[in-house]
């Protein structure tokens, strides 16, 4: 579902944020293979998961960002979107990644990224995560006006903001949680 997602999103010429944004604003500027990119941008923070959440959530993530890297590069040659409203492929990958991203969490794993950092500097310093991950996203949407127009970039904000709404409101520890 989050590479779905994903695969939405560059076919609209859309970003979203956190870790998969930084790869999307990348891939836009340069011209480089967005799967690649998101692969490497996730490198570092395997290292952080592994020392200082387990080897589990780590293997799982690492599995979850190969798999999202991977599919995002090949589903473009076995599907297309001929024409795709930015808005509506905005809200529409938001829900998909989130979807994605919830499966990701209730399994222990991640996609990744800034949220393994973020999780972290809450730990160490009661810094909300959240916050966190708003604070890079803010960073990403900055540096992404620079190569996406306005309308794409509105669309995309309203995209991360479907998202991130569905996560906040379906991740709760109270709800199922695979063991």
């Amino acid at each position: 579902m989050t590479a779905f997602g994903i695969a939405i999103l560059h076919a609209a010429g859309l970003i979203t944020g956190q870790a998969a944004g930084l790869a999307f604003v990348i891939s836009y500027a340069t011209g480089l293979n967005f799967g690649l990119l998101f692969f490497l941008v996730n490198l570092p923070f395997y290292f952080l998961a592994l020392a200082r959440i387990g080897v589990r959530f780590t293997v799982g993530s690492l599995i979850a960002v190969t798999g999202i890297s991977v599919l995002s590069s090949v589903l473009p040659s076995v599907m297309s979107f001929n024409a795709i409203d930015p808005f509506v492929a905005a809200v529409l990958a938001g829900f998909c990644v989130g979807i994605g991203v919830i499966g990701l969490f209730r399994h222990g794993a991640s996609g990744g990224g800034v949220g393994i950092l973020a999780y972290y500097i809450q730990q160490k310093t009661d810094f909300r995560a959240g916050w966190l991950q708003a604070l890079f996203d803010l960073a990403i949407f900055s540096g992404a006006a620079f190569v996406l127009d306005w309308q794409a970039l509105l669309a995309s904000a309203l995209g991360a903001a479907v998202l991130n709404a569905f996560v906040a409101f379906n991740h709760r520890a109270d709800w199922y949680v695979a063991r």
